[in-house]
């Protein structure tokens, strides 16, 4: 057509000549076929109005003009009242829902898409998003996730182009609960193409026995603000530095973004080790009620992280590769722990162990979580550290640690204490699988002296600390001996081979 918008222009007096509209220079090829229709009604009365056309033609044509202009059904609501009553009672007008990072601002953008979204229910909707700034995905597609079972098409034009038949997925909002943002260089994509990296899929499968199918994908450079997000119903998030030539993260922008997702029971940050700044002395402190698995690797925000989230039902926590070399930087205010530990015991991150232990104190400090498994590979805290934590987690059922440098005193933590008044102190009273890994710093004695009486224990009142498991493996100094000592009380509950 020569111009599509003649058929929703108006006079001073809102109205329009049907005849001088429906010439067949200006209308879509689908209007001649109701033409005949309309012909004896133009000839009868030349200068009837286009009120006269039947809801249905009138819902045709401005279906016709939403296609060449996604805005369109707002300059045809404000037409006349009538126009408006029939734009806004057709949700196929409503069906392209077009958002544009350059055009608008991202709360325009969210208005704009939850406008949308509600004016075309129960119709499929076509979801076109134009980000030349990437940061701003998540901001303009957030809104539009909920109503995802409708979307019959998705294209993604600008920094990134991708486009899915959404309707071969079969995607309803329940199987969509998993997030992974991965922290991107944009700088890097030209890159990434000539070394074949795998192509960049916003909506993925996920392993068939797990119970959410999908996970969506996005590559920011930067965690959006979460005043830019609708409300997040994913209760999976994984965020992903990095490396080191890549985006650095800070534990400020990675705890306001939590607080878009109210829902979340499991949360991975993976990192890399960079500390080129001290965290602020007051980060947010951020609840998130229903998380249930908490990941940290290979980052130096541990205690940042860890003292700043409030978790009253974390279960699970994992803490990998958290040990580095180097002096962390910290922030100038001290809390109770921050002194030296009196212990002195060797270690080959003390700065790390540190800051790890402080993490960990301040968690429980703030929530108390119910921890039912303590995982720590290449993750380490001082002596003073382990007794504060053994001694408040009495639900811990599991503590699994790999190349610690822990001394003989951490170990003895597990003996129990009896004292002259008959009572019997017992740390961790629930622990019933204790794995050791690759520690070379403990030494046999200390092993079996510790886990022994605590096995003699456990067993005799068949308590809910009795052990089901005890791992030593790759510990030097826990000879063949000490395995034949200890056996004596667990049997073949003891291994001491992967």
């Amino acid at each position: 057509p020569a111009d599509s918008s003649k058929l929703y222009q108006t006079s001073s007096s809102s109205r329009l000549v049907l005849r001088a509209q429906l010439s067949h220079d200006s209308v879509p090829p689908f209007i001649h076929t109701v033409a005949p229709i309309a012909a004896p009604i133009v000839d009868n009365m030349p200068l009837s109005t286009i009120d006269v056309l039947p809801p249905e033609l009138f819902i045709q044509i401005f279906t016709y003009c939403v296609s060449n202009d996604a805005l369109a059904p707002l300059n045809l609501r404000a037409v006349s009242t009538t126009w408006k009553d029939t734009v806004d009672n057709s949700p196929a007008v409503w069906q392209l829902i077009s958002l544009d990072s350059d055009a608008r601002s991202p709360l325009c953008s969210r208005h704009q898409a939850e406008f949308w979204v509600n004016r075309s229910q129960p119709l499929p909707v076509d979801v076109e998003i134009s980000a030349h700034d990437l940061d701003l995905f998540l901001p303009l597609i957030s809104p539009l996730l909920p109503s995802i079972d409708r979307w019959r098409t998705f294209s993604l034009t600008g920094r990134r182009e991708e486009y899915v038949n959404m309707e071969d997925l079969d995607l309803p909002p329940d199987s969509l609960k998993r997030l992974h943002v991965f922290l991107h260089d944009h700088d890097f994509d030209d890159l990434d193409e000539e070394v074949m990296s795998p192509p960049k899929i916003t909506f993925t499968r996920t392993y068939p026995m797990w119970p959410e199918p999908f996970t969506m994908n996005i590559w920011l450079s930067k965690l959006p603000c979460p005043l830019l997000l609708a409300p997040l119903r994913f209760t999976h998030v994984t965020i992903s530095e990095g490396p080191a030539v890549g985006i650095q993260t800070h534990p400020q922008p990675v705890l306001e973004f939590l607080t878009a997702c109210p829902e979340l029971e499991f949360f991975c940050f993976y990192g890399w080790p960079h500390d080129d700044q001290p965290p602020p002395e007051h980060l947010p402190v951020v609840h998130l009620p229903n998380l249930r698995t908490l990941r940290l690797k290979s980052t130096c925000s541990a205690r940042a992280l860890l003292s700043s989230l409030n978790t009253p039902r974390l279960r699970n926590l994992y803490l990998a590769h958290l040990n580095v070399d180097f002096m962390l930087q910290q922030a100038e205010h001290r809390e109770a722990g921050d002194s030296d530990d009196d212990a002195r015991d060797y270690s080959q991150s003390p700065w790390s162990d540190h800051a790890t232990g402080m993490g960990l104190r301040k968690l429980i400090n703030q929530c108390n979580p119910p921890i039912r498994i303590l995982e720590m590979d290449f993750s380490d805290m001082r002596t003073k550290d382990f007794r504060y934590v053994f001694d408040r987690l009495k639900d811990l059922e599991e503590f699994r640690i790999v190349a610690s440098d822990m001394s003989d005193k951490v170990i003895a933590l597990f003996k129990p204490v009896f004292s002259v008044d008959g009572t019997t102190l017992i740390r961790l009273p629930r622990l019933r699988h204790l794995e050791l890994y690759n520690c070379p710093r403990l030494t046999g004695d200390a092993v079996v002296n510790s886990l022994e009486p605590r096995v003699v224990y456990t067993d005799a009142r068949n308590t809910d600390g009795k052990f089901m498991e005890v791992a030593v493996v790759g510990c030097e100094g826990f000879t063949l001996w000490h395995e034949h000592l200890l056996s004596e009380s667990l049997g073949k509950r003891l291994r001491t081979h992967d």
